[in-house]
């Protein structure tokens, strides 16, 4: 489920278990690699729990890995990749992937489409689930696009149905929701202070090992060696969607992984969005619908909606602008 989004990065000690110079407390962390992108697990807990923390974070692991499997369409054999060869999906063949659709819907009704799950085959066209991307004519994007219709999936009780054509790219919430299960898993299980980083989708909870608040630096979408801010944060998601990872230039035009559903076409003038909410899977959904609305409409989506945002941009000038919602850096 790569989006590229490799655009946050933790302020935080690294290493198999450090201790606070309080000598009661460590911080257990593994980092691997994990949904096409890095994945770290950070638990701060005290020593007497260090043995469990790490099994906890073994678990999740094998959690995380079986999660791919059912939302991953490029998974053969996997649930997605078999409702996206037919027409219907039962809900008793997964639970989870069940509502992680509903909810992909729901947010595509919310956001108009701007979030859109049938995106799959403008992905396929434009070749980014590839090693070789390429720019297709307008009359191939044209005739995809008919393909491509989030009203077309129609959700009961027990059951999913679609059209054969359509199919599902969940890779703009699937990796938000895996780790908002993984976050309940860990509470579950008796941990509350911990760092969840899936390449770039971020969820803090509690405090760090010096009893902090978890202190998140957001990338600069132009300079990568660089960052624009920190957000200090607890019990939060962090989740930025951006254009630079994933792109190829053509005739001199860059061309980014992150579609307008509307168009087919690559066409934001933002360079990166980070939205702040209490769960990752909406942050996640939010930022690629903000993105591909673009800086004004985005903007004000975040606003009408009491969602906190940083927004990154290419102003008419051909300047970087920021803009921030007014309590994102607070």
């Amino acid at each position: 489920m790569r989006r590229g989004h490799l655009l946050l990065a933790a302020l935080l000690f690294t290493g198999a278990s450090l201790v606070s110079c309080r000598g009661r407390l460590t911080a257990v962390s593994r980092t691997g690699i994990e949904l096409g992108t890095y994945l770290k697990i950070t638990i701060v807990t005290t020593r007497k729990q260090e043995k469990e923390a790490n099994v906890m974070i073994e678990k999740s692991f094998q959690r995380i890995e079986q999660l791919d499997q059912t939302f991953d369409y490029r998974k053969d054999g996997g649930e997605l990749s078999r409702f996206n060869s037919g027409e219907l999906f039962l809900r008793k063949n997964s639970e989870e992937l069940f509502d992680l659709i509903k909810l992909s819907l729901d947010i595509a009704t919310a956001t108009d489409g701007f979030f859109d799950p049938t995106i799959l085959p403008v992905v396929q066209i434009w070749g980014f689930d590839t090693d070789n991307p390429r720019l297709p004519s307008k009359h191939e994007i044209d005739r995809t696009l008919e393909q491509v219709g989030y009203r077309r999936v129609i959700v009961f009780e027990d059951r999913i149905d679609k059209p054969r054509p359509v199919k599902l790219d969940l890779s703009g919430i699937a990796k938000g929701r895996i780790v908002d299960l993984v976050r309940d898993d860990l509470r579950g299980d008796g941990f509350y202070d911990f760092l969840i980083d899936a390449g770039g989708d971020i969820y803090v909870s509690g405090k760090n090992v010096h009893r902090h608040r978890w202190r998140i630096a957001i990338q600069d979408p132009v300079d990568k060696l660089n960052f624009r801010g920190v957000v200090e944060k607890t019990d939060t998601a962090i989740v930025t969607s951006g254009d630079y990872e994933h792109f190829f230039i053509e005739d001199g035009i860059r061309y980014s992984h992150l579609f307008n559903p509307k168009t087919g076409y690559p066409n934001s003038d933002l360079k990166s969005v980070t939205v702040l909410l209490h769960d990752t899977a909406f942050a996640d959904a939010i930022a690629t619908a903000v993105f591909a609305m673009g800086s004004k409409r985005g903007y004000e989506f975040l606003i009408d909606n009491s969602v906190e945002g940083y927004l990154i941009y290419t102003d008419e000038d051909g300047s970087i602008a920021t803009r921030s919602t007014p309590d994102f850096w607070n």
